[in-house]
């Protein structure tokens, strides 16, 4: 398998570097990322697995961009933190890009980090955000100097034999209505269609999870001494569907997260009150739902307690203690995640002293 996906990269290698020829003003793309990530879980919550989740991921990129297109190729190797490679995981990066100031799109499977800000922890989980580096589909994005709006969809997995038809659609946004106040929200919904031919007596149903959280957002970061204060107070709505089998199924929730950061340290608490947002999860679990699992409690707070060890144009390394409050139970997780990055532009970067987010934030 590793074979036949090296033979079909250096191809594209060849071709992309054959067609730089043909293409007047074009400039030659690559990068390279190297993401080291420890994460050892210590829960209570049964619907939460605990364990440790150690690894190594390594995404290589090239590509060639004219005027305001582009296509680039590589791929993401993750190699759990064990010298057997048949238990590594290689996974395509192939795409389009046409980018503007105030307009950009992609469409193939392209890095998460082309978000202009990171999915919400109900609509993708730490460990997701890491072993899927990948969005598998497309991705609009519009930005302006009163805020931005991105819509994607995320092609989680075709109808086989044994596996069901998976997608997920995005759209988010914010809107600065003055410095210190914004304006935004998610909308979310997952599908999980049927699997081919299946058996009689084990059909399965179309199934939905549609999630809308519009929020207010009070940004304080010039009025403290701190680098960073920001509160995000809003609303989320669930509602779930298995086609036949049940009508809508609506839960609500207030929700809240606070970030403070001052130097190399931050503080980061995350609220949720309501109703189970996921609440077909014991039949359909993270086929569907791709959000962190304790949003299946009535409520959760999640308190992140974080340093940067390293924070520059180049390196992220970041450590982080985490503690779940569900009810009755307490549960803690220690992360380590390093971020390693460099392209062409890097000489650029590193005179601005522009710094890179960690793959979280």
């Amino acid at each position: 398998m590793h074979t036949r996906y090296a033979r079909i990269l250096t191809l594209l290698l060849c071709l992309i570097l054959s067609g730089t020829a043909c293409i007047t003003a074009q400039r030659l793309l690559w990068s390279a990322e190297v993401v080291p990530y420890f994460d050892n879980r210590e829960y209570s919550y049964q619907r939460m697995t605990s364990g440790t989740l150690f690894a190594a991921r390594l995404t290589p990129t090239i590509g060639v961009e004219w005027n305001n297109h582009s296509i680039s190729t590589g791929v993401a190797w993750i190699q759990p933190i064990d010298s057997r490679i048949e238990l590594s995981q290689l996974k395509p990066t192939l795409y389009y890009r046409y980018n503007t100031q105030p307009f950009a799109m992609s469409m193939g499977l392209f890095p998460r980090t082309q978000l202009i800000e990171p999915l919400d922890d109900f609509m993708c989980s730490d460990s997701i955000t890491f072993f899927s580096p990948n969005i598998q589909g497309a991705l609009f994005q519009h930005r302006s100097r009163h805020g931005y709006i991105e819509a994607l969809v995320d092609w989680r997995g075709l109808p086989t034999e044994t596996t069901r038809e998976a997608f997920m659609v995005v759209a988010q946004g914010r809107w600065d209505i003055t410095p210190w106040l914004h304006a935004g929200g998610a909308v979310t919904m997952n599908h999980l269609a049927r699997a081919k031919n299946e058996l009689p007596g084990k059909e399965t149903h179309v199934t939905d999870n549609v999630m809308m959280r519009p929020y207010i957002a009070l940004n304080l970061s010039h009025s403290t001494v701190l680098d960073s204060l920001m509160l995000r107070c809003g609303y989320l709505a669930t509602l779930d569907r298995e086609r036949g089998v049940t009508d809508w199924i609506v839960s609500h929730a207030f929700v809240a997260d606070l970030t403070a950061e001052w130097h190399f340290i931050g503080l980061r608490n995350k609220f949720y009150y309501g109703t189970s947002a996921q609440s077909l999860y014991n039949k359909m679990g993270a086929t569907l739902y791709q959000g962190e699992p304790y949003y299946g409690t009535p409520w959760h707070n999640r308190l992140d307690i974080y340093g940067y060890i390293f924070r520059n144009s180049f390196v992220n390394c970041f450590a982080s203690i985490n503690f779940h409050f569900t009810p009755g139970q307490i549960g803690c997780q220690q992360q380590i995640v390093v971020r390693a990055y460099i392209d062409q532009d890097f000489k650029k970067k590193t005179q601005s002293k522009e710094r890179i987010s960690n793959i979280f934030h």
